[in-house]
């Protein structure tokens, strides 16, 4: 109680202090202890109201006893369920009244047979952030918004590396409203009392460690809010509560996982920073938001943060700085989280990041990094560890350019390396995947790089693979997978250095220069031949 009250006379007497608008000294306006509370008081108040309406809840069910819905086989295509038409087409009897009842998510009843969380509004069209691990293997989702109400959702896109999902409500926030509004007639009320409109989350400009002219904006001793939704069978998800704190660390992984020592990180919890902190709202519920005073978040709480340990603390979150919100950005769009790729191997031996070796024609070796040189800065942010590299390469997504600081000889020298993308081997959902072309999806030949030994046997040759895109996908029945045929029964060891003569080497510039036409010629190689000769395909 002490703690808090020192927080809280510290928060209140930093508020009073900005929003008095006079220059007169602090001592000649003093407060006292009740005005510091008050002050408190108003400013937790604000930052409810502000990010309230933005805080959901999501219940899970991994229940096989859904009936299919139209395009279920597209992965996060879930549907919803009604359970009228579900007792009309089989036997009325009471097992299946039961079931009925039980497969129902939009029944607050119900939510205890299965699984729950919280969720974030980023998008007033309906879009809301949770977790990866929360909707892992569900076959449907329901998210409650503020009031109680909410909708059956689909899977808009997912990515388990980064322990990220978003969900797209299938009824629409003005559906929602329009069925509220009746609602509210019916009880002799406003509608829209009862519904406000879908209010997106505010993000704040988190930055953790000083760099490139940044101050830290989170750290140790920071005062936050934490919102969640956590269930209730007496209350139910009628509105989200709020407790008062502050961020007791910063922390970074140590160790992996026994038995994954010594393998590369596959997942943010392994090599990401996280916020700590000391709220005790359920700390232990993943999808809960901390906030700033201001009302922004800077932390979605995750319960998987120590899954491998047995100690009991304090929660943890996971901060919204600006890699989280690359990768969020990717995820509204209904994208594929497509990491950045740097092509180096760290000296396990020697401190620091000194390069070992690079991936032979990787993108770190075509700027001139050199086996040898240590990276010191990645866009100006200092790294001190493989994991620091992990989160500003990975994060910065393929196709881009950063600018990475080496020290060689005792000087530092930038180079500007355009990443390519790397092989991540994480489950992830897209539902806005790139449009085949007469059949055919490509990736990059980085993927393909990635497959190769990096370390090449003595009297061999390291495989060139060329500048182009590694075909990653011939779907059946098309004039592609025609084409291809007559090449083998392996399409994926192409790579296509040309459309109609224009060279590509990214995704991007392929269908860029594919799309639309109504016949194209395509050279390819296959790197892993002796001596790679180029072929000719004509599409359709």
């Amino acid at each position: 109680m002490h703690r808090l009250m020192g927080f809280a006379l510290q928060a209140g007497l930093a508020v009073l202090i900005a929003t008095s608008g006079h220059s007169v000294p602090i001592r000649a306006q003093e407060p006292n202890r009740r005005e510091l509370l008050q002050a408190v008081e108003e400013r937790l108040k604000q930052t409810i109201q502000t990010a309230g309406p933005s805080v959901a809840a999501v219940v899970v069910s991994r229940s096989e006893h859904y009936p299919r819905v139209p395009g279920d086989e597209v992965p996060g295509r879930l549907g919803g369920f009604d359970r009228k038409e579900f007792l009309r087409s089989g036997e009325a009897n009471l097992l299946r009244a039961q079931l009925a009842q039980s497969l129902d998510l939009s029944d607050i009843r119900t939510v205890a047979d299965h699984s729950y969380a919280g969720g974030v509004v980023i998008d007033p069209s309906g879009l809301v952030l949770t977790p990866y691990h929360v909707i892992d293997g569900a076959t449907k989702v329901y998210v409650y918004l503020p009031g109680g109400f909410g909708s059956y959702a689909d899977i808009h896109a997912a990515d388990a590396r980064s322990d990220l999902a978003v969900l797209k409500l299938l009824t629409t926030p003005e559906s929602l409203r329009a069925a509220h509004a009746v609602v509210g007639s019916t009880l002799g009320v406003m509608g829209d009392r009862l519904l406000p409109p879908l209010r997106a989350i505010r993000f704040a400009d988190v930055v953790l460690r000083p760099g490139n002219g940044k101050p830290a904006t989170v750290f140790p001793g920071k005062l936050c809010v934490l919102l969640a939704n956590p269930y209730s069978s007496t209350f139910g998800f009628d509105r989200p509560s709020a407790s008062f704190g502050s961020i007791s660390n910063i922390r970074s992984r140590l160790s992996r996982p026994p038995g994954r020592a010594e393998d590369p990180a596959s997942r943010y919890m392994e090599y990401g920073p996280l916020l700590e902190f000391d709220v005790r709202l359920n700390a232990g519920m993943s999808g809960g938001i901390l906030l700033n005073l201001d009302g922004e978040m800077i932390g979605l709480t995750n319960a998987t943060a120590v899954a491998w340990g047995s100690e009991l603390g304090p929660g943890y979150a996971v901060p919204t700085d600006s890699h989280f919100l690359r990768i969020v950005d990717v995820l509204k769009r209904g994208g594929e989280v497509e990491y950045g790729f740097l092509g180096v191997v760290k000296d396990r031996i020697r401190p620091g990041i000194v390069i070992e070796r690079t991936t032979p024609f990787g993108p770190a070796e075509q700027a001139g990094i050199q086996a040898g040189d240590e990276i010191v800065m990645i866009d100006g942010v200092p790294v001190e560890t493989f994991d620091d590299l992990l989160l500003h390469v990975g994060s910065s997504l393929a196709g881009s350019k950063v600018r990475v600081s080496v020290s060689r000889l005792g000087r530092i020298r930038d180079f500007e390396v355009t990443l390519a993308k790397y092989r991540n081997e994480q489950p992830f959902i897209a539902s806005a995947r790139p449009k085949p072309v007469f059949g055919l999806r490509v990736d990059y030949t980085s993927i393909l790089a990635q497959q190769q030994p990096l370390v090449v046997p003595p009297g061999a040759a390291a495989v060139r693979i060329p500048p182009g895109v590694w075909v990653r996908e011939v779907l059946p029945d098309t004039p592609a997978a025609a084409r291809f045929k007559g090449l083998g029964d392996t399409p994926s060891r192409w790579v296509i250095t040309h459309v109609d003569d224009t060279p590509v080497s990214t995704p991007a510039e392929f269908y860029k220069a594919a799309r639309g036409r109504e016949k194209l010629k395509l050279s390819l190689i296959d790197p892993g031949e002796g001596t790679a000769r180029p072929r000719e395909i004509i599409l359709p």
